[in-house]
């Protein structure tokens, strides 16, 4: 199929449309306790057709493309709320070569054997699972987009668990890159096994956390996935708009510390969540949410950008390509500061809790309350983690939180992830430095 003609033929009968070609190659190695499940590589092709017409975007995708049956099916689609473009909105161009040294499939023979290898040499039970892909991605649109992608994407992770006194506890570590592929992998999954074991003897040896704390240091992961979870879903274009979003109305005021900056840049290759153009063919561009406390912007997709009357950011992101856009987060961080991570634990002071990880929770974007669970806690003495908690989170207000914090270390640490919203999920990034923040704060977890 022509891709060029189907977007001319799609503009007599829109007000503007979007043309996806996506063909990708996926495989997945797990291995639990030496025993390995290796999957058979996947392959798909597809192309979709998005329109704009009476006012609501429709959209249409087949992996066995027909001109006239892909016209036909966008034109009948049910469209998707009310929907609007900016005026000239900014194109994407230009071909983009994000691939790594090793394709995906050329090394599964070593990724398969590692993972066992090492899955049955920790003394606890142990589940390492890898997943590598190569996608060739290529989107026009009505306004002049004319971009392409080539892209390896890997993400792992390692699970161990053991029965202590408390009963059975697990912990686990994962990454993820783009411009990689499986090198990355075979380079960095002992030293993540290796992590992952070394918290969880602690977790097994661990007493029941204090129900409270006046200052607490929040590690990189637990900083990302509260930045990302309760406020960044918060600077979503469409849930503002929907009066979703506790940061409706707020640009240009205080919404943090002086000391936090606040980023969502998908630009650079490396971070499991970036990409140069958005699914709108947008070009990415690094948006400055926060700076030095002060709300500065929104991420906006086309149609939120039109109902904010703001810029598209270039965070109009889908799943598949069956899919509806929606405003979604890339690459989320906040910037470091200039400190060492160990004046944050002299500065926290004795009984202070030093939080490390997430085992999830819950955010309300409209009300600005969240609770998360930690993954472990250390109490500090004599400005050192040192005696090791479990069953420990943070439960407050985002605001609050961001207000409270104090010092920022130097280290910026992203994680890698997938994150869901109307169904769909896609792949991201979030992270920061080492947090000391002010309380007081409920550590209760669950």
């Amino acid at each position: 199929m022509d891709a060029s003609r189907i977007l001319r033929r799609a503009e007599e009968r829109a007000d503007a449309a979007i043309v996806y070609e996506l063909e990708t190659e996926r495989t997945e190695v797990e291995a639990v306790n030496g025993e390995l499940r290796r999957a058979d590589p996947e392959r798909h092709r597809g192309v979709a057709l998005r329109i704009l017409r009476d006012g609501a975007w429709r959209v249409a995708h087949s992996t066995k493309p027909n001109e006239e049956d892909l016209l036909k099916s966008a034109v009948r689609a049910p469209g998707r709320g009310t929907a609007d473009i900016p005026d000239e909105p900014p194109q994407a161009t230009g071909k983009h070569d994000w691939t790594g040294r090793v394709h995906p499939l050329d090394a599964l023979d070593e990724v398969a054997e590692l993972a066992r290898e090492l899955s049955k040499e920790t003394p606890h039970d142990c589940e390492i699972r890898c997943v590598a892909s190569s996608s060739k991605y290529r989107v026009l649109t009505s306004w002049g987009t004319e971009a392409e992608l080539h892209l390896y994407r890997v993400s792992y992770s390692v699970r161990v668990s053991d029965r202590g006194e408390n009963g059975r506890e697990e912990y686990y570590e994962r990454d993820g890159a783009t411009a990689a592929g499986p090198e990355r992998f075979l380079e960095r999954c002992e030293r993540l096994l290796d992590r992952a074991s070394r918290r969880l003897r602690d977790l097994l040896e661990a007493e029941p956390g204090p129900d409270r704390a006046e200052r607490v240091v929040i590690d990189p992961e637990l900083l990302g996935v509260l930045v990302h979870e309760a406020f960044g879903h918060a600077t979503e274009g469409d849930l503002v708009a929907r009066g979703e979003s506790i940061l409706r109305g707020k640009i240009g005021e205080r919404v943090a510390s002086e000391c936090v900056t606040v980023v969502d840049d998908p630009t650079e290759p490396g971070p499991f969540g970036s990409y140069p153009f958005d699914d709108e063919g947008i070009e990415g561009r690094c948006t400055v949410l926060v700076r030095e406390g002060v709300l500065e912007s929104y991420l906006t997709d086309l149609t939120s950008a039109a109902e904010l009357d703001a810029p598209p950011t270039g965070n109009g992101r889908i799943e598949a390509l069956g899919d509806h856009v929606q405003t979604r987060m890339s690459v989320t961080y906040v910037e470091p500061g200039d400190a060492d991570r160990e004046e944050l634990f002299e500065e926290a002071g004795d009984g202070a809790v030093y939080l490390l990880g997430s085992k999830g929770g819950q955010t309300d974007t409209a009300t600005g309350h969240f609770q998360f669970s930690a993954k472990l806690g250390y109490v500090l003495e004599d400005g050192e983690p040192a005696r090791p908690v479990r069953d420990v989170g943070l439960t407050g207000h985002t605001l609050e939180l961001l207000r409270g914090v104090e010092l920022l270390s130097k280290d910026l640490r992203l994680h890698a992830g997938y994150c869901g919203k109307g169904g769909q999920l896609v792949p991201v990034s979030d992270g920061g430095p080492h947090a000391l923040v002010e309380g007081p704060f409920n550590l209760r977890s669950g």
